[in-house]
């Protein structure tokens, strides 16, 4: 099941300098969401970032976000993914690959 199609009710806690949306997306994850950053303008100085999610190999291009940092641009992609209700929980993840491998 792709991303876009999913009714997530996963419920992230909110943002603190210490606990981001990048952190609590890739823990919600549990090693499914791979990220893809790459420069993408920006001076020598002051050089501008772009972070593309990759869930399951597939790339996430309505969540990519752009940042000063690598770190910025990632957070705010995982951000975007966490606010988009598109997170299932895991235990709901689990039931829906047994029921499709019991569907086979």
């Amino acid at each position: 099941m792709d991303f876009e199609s999913r009714r997530g009710g996963y419920r992230f806690k909110p943002y603190s300098p210490l606990w981001g949306f990048l952190p609590q997306v890739n823990e919600w994850s549990r090693g499914c969401v791979a990220w893809y950053v790459h420069r993408v303008g920006g001076p020598e100085h002051i050089p501008k970032f772009q972070a593309i999610p990759i869930f399951c190999g597939q790339p996430l291009y309505a969540y990519a976000r752009v940042g000063f940092t690598k770190q910025s641009a990632k957070e705010a992609a995982a951000r975007a993914m966490a606010l988009s209700g598109h997170c299932v929980s895991y235990l709901v993840m689990v039931a829906s690959r047994v029921q499709t491998m019991t569907d086979r």
